[in-house]
């Protein structure tokens, strides 16, 4: 019976271990999660000021194109959540959470755009127009934490 027992712990240790995670894939959970977090802001951003635009009575052709750069980076951020194992409703859930954030700093007053301006607008265009530096940035950081 004790012999049956240790073979049952070992096997569970063995077991374990072949479950465990892999260096190279927790680096990428750890990529994708957090460009996906930093796609979703910049997806919310682009969405608030399309709509801050559209109350003040903006050009339509530059409300469309924060529309469709917001439903780019949105479509990205997805992939890269679900590459990074989030299920659609965490997805959702972090989406919600940034929106309500962004929108608590604005007071909910489109005036204040510039609260959000100033820290996303240089920030999401790089993200948008040069994507490969900001996956730089996750992989050498991934490279540090699980070495």
């Amino acid at each position: 019976m004790k012999k049956l027992l240790g073979i049952m712990v070992l096997g569970l240790l063995f077991s374990g271990n072949a479950y465990s995670k892999t260096l190279d894939e927790k680096r990428s959970k750890y990529i994708y999660n957090n460009l996906s977090f930093e796609h979703i802001e910049c997806q919310h951003y682009l969405i608030i000021v399309s709509e801050a635009l559209r109350t003040n009575d903006g050009d339509p052709k530059i409300i469309e194109n924060y529309v469709n750069n917001a439903k780019l980076v949105g479509n990205v951020a997805f992939q890269y959540g679900f590459e990074s194992g989030m299920s659609t409703e965490a997805m959702l859930a972090r989406s919600k959470m940034i929106s309500d954030r962004m929108l608590k700093s604005l007071d909910n007053n489109f005036s204040n755009i510039a609260v959000i301006q100033l820290k996303y607008s240089e920030f999401c265009t790089n993200l948008i127009e040069k994507p490969e530096m900001r996956n730089q940035y996750w992989i050498n950081k991934a490279n540090k934490k699980y070495k």
